[in-house]
């Protein structure tokens, strides 16, 4: 009878472990790509030329440091990036800091806290207005 009993209940457990097993209730693999998060940048051909604006703006960021265009799109999403900091209201100190970080490294090497300012009054001049 105990026999009996201890067979039900291995019976119960492998049911129940099977169950569980159901692929439609498992989270999504590790190998699934997250969803894609729109950009609230507008949509510019990868081949368009630059406005005046950017133009203008690279010009002064080859000035400070000419490393620092030799990826111009790259070179133009940070400086949106300043931007947006810009217009979030942030202090003098805090802007320099960040177009710093965001500039300093690969072929530009580590930039100064006077070059970070230098690119935001750059930004500012030309394309956050």
């Amino acid at each position: 009878m105990r026999l009996a009993h201890i067979a039900t209940l291995a019976a119960a457990v492998a049911g129940l472990v099977l169950v569980g097993c159901d692929d439609t209730t498992s989270a999504p693999k590790a190998d699934s790509k997250p969803a894609a998060v729109k950009s609230t940048a507008p949509a510019a051909p990868a081949d368009a030329a630059p406005t005046a604006e950017q133009t203008a703006l690279l010009g002064k960021l080859r000035s400070i440091k000419p490393e620092l265009t030799l990826k111009e799109d790259r070179a133009l999403r940070r400086a949106d990036s300043v931007c947006d900091d810009v217009r979030a209201g942030k202090d003098a100190a805090t802007l320099a800091k960040n177009a710093n970080f965001r500039y300093s490294g690969g072929t530009a090497g580590q930039l100064t806290n006077a070059q970070g300012a230098q690119i935001v009054d750059a930004v500012k001049a030309t394309i956050c207005k």
